[in-house]
C-alpha cells in the first residue's frame, strides 16, 4: 500500500513538472523574445541599461568606495570607474570625497538616481499588479507563498 501511495505521489510530481515545463516554455518564449523583453524592459526601466540599473540598486544601500561597488557587481574596478562616469553623466550618481581624508572617493546615488530607482520600482510593481490581476485574491496569496518557498529553496542551493 505504501509503495502504491509513493508511486502515485511520484506520478503527481511528474505531471506537475510536465505542466510547469510546458507553461515555462510559453513564459520563456515571451520573456526571451527580444521584441517582447526589450519592450517590457524599456517600459519598466525607462531605458536605463541593465548594468547601470544593477549599480543603482547596489548604491541604494548607501555610499561606498569604488572597489566595494566593483566587488558587489562582480566587475573590475576599471570597468566600474567607467560605469560610474556614465551614471554621473546621466545625473544618476555622484562621486563624493570622504572627510577628513578627502583622497577617499565614495560613490552614491544622486537625488535624480534615487528618483529613477523609485520610478523603476513603481513601474515594476504596476506590471506585476497587472499580471496578478487575473488571479483571485486567494490564488495571489498562494502564488506569493509558493514563490517565496521556491526562492528559499534556490537560496539554499546557492550556498
Amino acid at each position: 500500500m505504501a509503495d502504491r501511495a509513493k508511486a502515485r505521489a511520484e506520478q503527481q510530481i511528474d505531471d506537475l513538472l510536465d505542466a510547469l515545463l510546458l507553461r515555462g516554455q510559453d513564459a520563456a518564449h515571451l520573456l526571451l523574445s527580444r521584441r517582447h523583453s526589450a519592450a517590457l524592459y524599456r517600459r519598466i526601466t525607462g531605458g536605463i541599461p541593465p548594468v547601470q540599473l544593477q549599480a543603482l540598486s547596489v548604491l541604494a544601500a548607501g555610499d561606498m568606495r569604488m572597489h566595494e561597488l566593483a566587488r558587489r557587481l562582480g566587475l573590475a574596478t576599471s570597468t566600474v570607474t567607467r560605469l560610474v562616469d556614465r551614471l554621473e553623466a546621466a545625473g544618476l550618481a555622484e562621486r563624493r570625497s570622504q572627510r577628513p581624508d578627502r583622497r577617499t572617493v565614495l560613490v552614491g546615488l544622486s537625488s535624480a538616481g534615487q528618483q529613477a530607482l523609485q520610478a523603476v520600482r513603481t513601474r515594476l510593481r504596476a506590471v506585476l499588479k497587472e499580471l496578478l490581476a487575473g488571479l483571485a485574491p486567494h490564488d495571489q496569496g498562494e502564488l506569493v507563498r509558493l514563490l517565496a518557498k521556491l526562492g528559499d529553496g534556490l537560496s539554499l542551493q546557492a550556498l
